[in-house]
């Protein structure tokens, strides 16, 4: 009977020992029914593999629930099989969700390195109701590609791949044929690939894995991989997909012309995407007049800062097979693809990417920008790595750019980096860093060129108990990546470490399965003058406990010994940190359960007595097989917090002052754009400390003390009626509002002085509401229909600093915020795409 133990031979296990780590893989001849059914006698000749150990909850246990792998190869596929035992199987859950949701249900993986490069693998999952999960895999188990997709996992990868379940009265079978055509591997007659099986039960908070890797030595977890053995005398195929589509589209939004009147357009346009696997080890991406209409629109957040805000990118062009172009420069990257496309349409795009038998993986992506199919910028990326060792690598990167900068004309720039990971002693230690370097070419030689530097090394022990790091970074003052790049700061040293400790070595003890802490520390100062920039010494810890709750706590101190932010005033003086303290405290309820709930509270207190507080609530929801729901609340308050304001230029007029109507430079103001300031003579002695930016003109930074408010809702939701056909929504209902006070000038980095006679008020609130729902239809394998409705509404109320105050934007309530909210008159957009792959 099919999935019987007797089908799985259990008297042949001891053929692979689990010392040795090996599979192997029986050839077959005869036709493979992909029905779930392990019933053709091909599996009888296979050898199962079924010591699994647990990796949760106690680490190393043997599994509670027993499960079996055998693998078959035939001229074209490899085919997996596995039975996964259940003592209750009437309580395995089958929960439905759309492709590439890992979600609450009972899952098996299986992870193929078929280069045997111990670096990155194949994944290809398939849930208890038929749903497939399938994602790049990277070494060391870094952070996924987004959403709920497993640690280190990257699911914007799509095969074309074909499986099935079937539940039986000892569990549930699965049978997966996988085409030769997705994989990258060696032109060899006797292959031998990396393998890894993982499966998940939920319902016991259970994750079982064969090999199994200690939690300490999980540092390039794909290194320690199986061995998949007996394939030969297989060939490469050649992967060639072309992906035509078709779009048309209806926006509405206000008329400009008429408040209140509906105004309408419609659009149809035509694209593709073209796959070529040039060889066995070369892929070719191509996409002409992309069109991205099914992605979710970012989220509103209210950014305070000196910086930018940096959106994850959803793109599934830039998305797929990006963990070969990263580049990482401490918080940031060489590569921010959303700056492709970000002002203009994307024309075109190409990517080359592959690897060598000598282990050199390479990735080379272009793309052009501009409206009406104009090129107005231009985009260029290469990147190599060498493996060398079982371990360790190295490569290089260059990026390119050419276009025009919305601020300063057209500009060139070019950036070039190296990196290495370094692996000592079987993966004990390690030594990293990277140098880097960009170089900005202006049209407008009266800007001059600019060459910058940047770079970092930090040792690192991987593995036991007890891990961590320490090192130092150098970035100059001109180092600038952001044409292409995504970089916050330049300008500064860092010296920093961070180090943390399984408590028990990851096992269970006292009234807890497993806990662990973390303790990191960093000094900076500046680059160019060796300005001290604070410090920060943080120490956090997680706690799960028997029942499957989480418990965590963090707290931080930060510039005790005094400490300057030199981006604060946006290009002025720097300023004095204030020295803080910050905590924070979270929970998860039981994960075992089909609902889970997240409350977190933080809060930071400043030495000048300001005060910042967060609250969050997560939940999430199965409710039922076809009905997944998640959603968040969360508020933000901050009270008397010492913050910048404006830049403002004020310039003497015989015995009084004037201030530019517009918080502008001197050099940008004319002699209408200034109004007399009623300074009750205190302006002479305030800007006394101050450098003339020209004869009795001063430009000088406005702090104040700012109160903000906000209050973010937002909700999720999945109805999958069949693994192919789902339902998606995502919603956010946003307000904000801020307020600043007692206002100050500042007279050097140290020091603010008060300025009661500021004529300007600061004041500001801000409501949106964005919902997107996607009804997304794989009617065939590689071929979608998508119905796309996107919903917007959002209003901002600044107030004008000079005009009469007859209303203030901060006193508004959030019932008055939100209801208004409802009252903005709404865009629309409402999509429908189809596209075709054809297979060769």
């Amino acid at each position: 009977m099919a999935g019987t133990p007797d089908a799985f031979g259990q008297s042949r296990e001891a053929a692979v020992p689990e010392t040795q780590q090996q599979m192997r893989a029986e050839a077959v001849s005869e036709s493979i029914a992909l029905d779930g059914f392990l019933d053709e006698s091909a599996w009888e000749t296979a050898t199962p593999i079924t010591n699994f150990r647990q990796y949760e909850p106690v680490d190393g246990a043997e599994a509670s629930q027993r499960t079996a792998v055998k693998i078959l190869y035939g001229q074209n596929s490899l085919y997996v099989g596995a039975m996964l035992y259940d003592d209750e199987p009437q309580l395995i859950e089958k929960t439905l969700g759309r492709r590439d949701d890992f979600n609450r249900a009972d899952w098996f993986l299986v992870s193929i390195d078929a280069y045997f490069e111990k670096r990155t693998a194949y994944v290809f999952g398939v849930n208890a109701a038929g749903v497939q999960f399938d994602a790049i895999q990277s070494s060391g188990g870094g952070g996924g590609g987004g959403g709920n997709a497993p640690r280190g996992m990257d699911p914007s990868w799509d095969a074309i791949w074909y499986s099935d379940v079937q539940a039986t009265g000892d569990g549930w079978s699965v049978e997966a044929r996988i085409p030769y055509s997705m994989l990258r591997f060696a032109d060899a007659p006797i292959q031998t690939w990396g393998i890894h099986f993982t499966r998940r039960n939920p319902r016991l908070g259970e994750q079982t894995e064969w090999p199994y890797v200690p939690r300490t030595q999980r540092d390039n977890l794909i290194a320690q991989f199986g061995a998949l053995e007996g394939i030969q005398n297989i060939k490469p195929r050649r992967n060639i997909q072309v992906s035509p589509y078709t779009v048309t589209g209806l926006f509405t939004e206000e008329d400009e012309n008429v408040s209140g009147k509906t105004a309408s357009s419609s659009t149809f346009d035509v694209g593709g995407d073209l796959k070529i696997g040039l060889g066995p080890n070369i892929t070719l991406d191509a996409t002409i007049n992309p069109d991205f209409g099914q992605v979710d629109a970012d989220p509103a957040v209210l950014n305070l800062t000196a910086f930018e805000n940096f959106f994850e990118e959803r793109r599934p062009f830039f998305v797929e097979g990006i963990n070969i172009y990263e580049f990482d420069i401490g918080r940031g990257g060489l590569l921010y693809t959303r700056r492709i496309g970000a002002d203009a349409p994307i024309i075109g795009a190409t990517k080359l990417s592959g690897r060598t038998g000598s282990g050199l993986s390479f990735g080379v992506l272009g793309a052009v920008t501009g409206n009406n199919f104009d090129p107005t910028r231009e985009f260029g990326v290469a990147r190599v790595r060498q493996q060398i060792g079982r371990y360790s690598s190295a490569g290089a990167i260059a990026t390119f750019f050419n276009g025009t900068n919305l601020d300063e004309g057209r500009l060139s720039t070019f950036v070039a980096g190296t990196d290495w990971d370094l692996r000592l002693k079987d993966n004990q230690y390690g030594i990293e860093g990277f140098l880097a370097m960009t170089r900005r070419n202006w049209a407008d030689a009266s800007i001059g060129d600019e060459n910058g530097y940047a770079a970092d090394l930090t040792a690192r022990k991987r593995q036991g108990a007890w891990n961590g790091s320490m090192g130092v970074s150098v970035y100059t003052d001109s180092f600038e990546p952001n044409d292409l790049g995504q970089q916050r700061e330049n300008n500064y040293v860092s010296l920093f470490s961070r180090w943390e400790h399984e408590i028990n070595s990851g096992q269970p003890f006292g009234p807890f399965q497993r806990a662990g802490f973390r303790i990191f520390g960093i000094q900076r100062y500046t680059y160019d003058e060796g300005l001290g920039l604070g410090q920060r010494l943080s120490f956090g810890s997680r706690w799960t406990l028997t029942e499957f709750q989480t418990i965590g706590l963090d707290f931080g101190i930060d510039d005790v010994f005094g400490g300057y932010n030199q981006f604060e005033t946006r290009g002025l003086l720097s300023w004095a940190n204030p020295a803080n303290f910050d905590f924070e405290i979270d929970f998860e309820t039981d994960a075992r359960r089909n609902w889970q709930l997240e409350p977190a509270v933080e809060m930071a207190f400043l030495d000048n007595g300001g005060r910042e507080y967060g609250l969050v609530l997560e939940g999430r929801l199965n409710a039922g097989a076809r009905l997944s729901l998640s959603g968040e609340i969360a508020g933000e308050w901050e009270q008397n917090v010492v913050a910048w304001s404006a830049n403002e230029s004020f310039r003497r007029l015989g015995d009084g002052w004037l201030i530019g109507l517009e918080s502008s430079a001197p050099d940008e103001l004319g002699d209408t754009d200034y109004v007399p300031v009623a300074d009750n003579g205190t302006l002479d002695a305030i800007v006394s400390t101050l450098t003339p930016f020209d004869t009795d003109v001063y430009y000088a930074s406005v702090f104040g003390t700012r109160d903000t408010r906000s209050v973010d809702f937002t909700l999720r939701g999945t109805v999958t009626l069949t693994p192919k056909l789902s339902v998606q929504l995502y919603s956010q209902l946003f307000a904000a509002r801020g307020r600043y006070e007692n206002f100050q000038i500042q007279q050097d980095r140290d020091n603010l002085a008060a300025f009661d006679a500021y004529p300007k008020r600061d004041e500001f609130s801000f409501s949106s509401l964005q919902s997107n729902v996607v009804l997304r239809w794989e009617y065939r394998p590689g071929s979608s229909l998508f119905l796309v409705w996107t919903h917007g509404r959002s209003a901002e109320d600044v107030l004008n600093p000079l005009s009469p105050w007859n209303g203030a934007p901060y006193t508004r309530s959030l019932n008055d915020q939100f209801g208004d909210t409802f009252n903005i008159f709404p865009e629309n957009v409402l999509l429908f795409k189809l596209n075709y792959t054809f297979l060769y």
